[in-house]
């Protein structure tokens, strides 16, 4: 089930390059072939010259009182001038609980995960989908497991999206890596929604928060 957060937690003709401009809040009822599976929210701020994000993923799919998956995943991040900083992620799937870390260092960035060391250079960024530097790359950092993950990135076109009972002008991308990722950005770089299937199983992003709070 560990791709199933690969969008969250996890390109062509992309928006601007650079990281938000400033602070904001992102929050995502996530749903499993139609049906509530938990929710995704990003908290970004800043101080003094530097945006700190925290990203916090709660799934969880069940029959009655009793629970059959369960994913956490809460990642800290802190970036200057639009460049990753530092990184402190957790992840608990089913019990198992593993941690990655990333700083920066005069060659590059060197990532620690569950396999060991990786160093990235300094340029790279990790799957957190709230800015659309991501869309410029061609390779992230896993947020879960430290280790590179190559994406080829396709621009799909322009969509009109309901978000908060308004339409919203969007440009949709088609991210693949481990999986397959449709996501969608406004006008203003700001992501609204994301969709993907894993095993059979139709996972959805929709934004419920209000979209002049979110980060761009």
């Amino acid at each position: 089930m560990r791709i199933l957060l690969l969008i969250m937690s996890m390109l062509a003709t992309a928006p601007a390059a650079n990281a938000a401009a400033g602070a904001g809040r992102l929050e995502f009822a996530v749903t499993r072939n139609g049906e509530p599976f938990g929710a995704h929210t990003v908290l970004v701020t800043e101080a003094n010259g530097e945006l700190n994000v925290r990203n916090a993923v709660a799934l969880r799919a069940g029959v009655g009182p009793l629970t059959v998956f369960r994913f956490e995943h809460e990642c800290t991040e802190r970036w200057r001038a639009g460049a990753l900083q530092a990184m402190a992620c957790e992840t608990l799937e089913d019990g198992r609980r593993t941690a990655v870390s990333a700083s920066r260092t005069p060659s590059g960035i060197r990532v620690t995960g569950p396999a060991g060391a990786t160093n990235f250079p300094a340029d790279a960024l990790p799957t957190t989908w709230w800015t659309t530097s991501v869309l410029n790359r061609n390779r992230l950092i896993d947020a879960e497991t430290g280790e590179a993950m190559p994406i080829t990135v396709t621009r799909r076109g322009a969509e009109t999206l309901t978000v908060g009972g308004q339409p919203v002008q969007t440009t949709r991308y088609l991210v693949q890596g481990t999986i397959a990722m449709d996501i969608w950005y406004d006008n203003q770089g700001r992501w609204v929604r994301a969709a993907f299937t894993a095993r059979n199983q139709r996972i959805e992003y929709r934004l419920v928060s209000p979209l002049s709070a979110a980060p761009r």
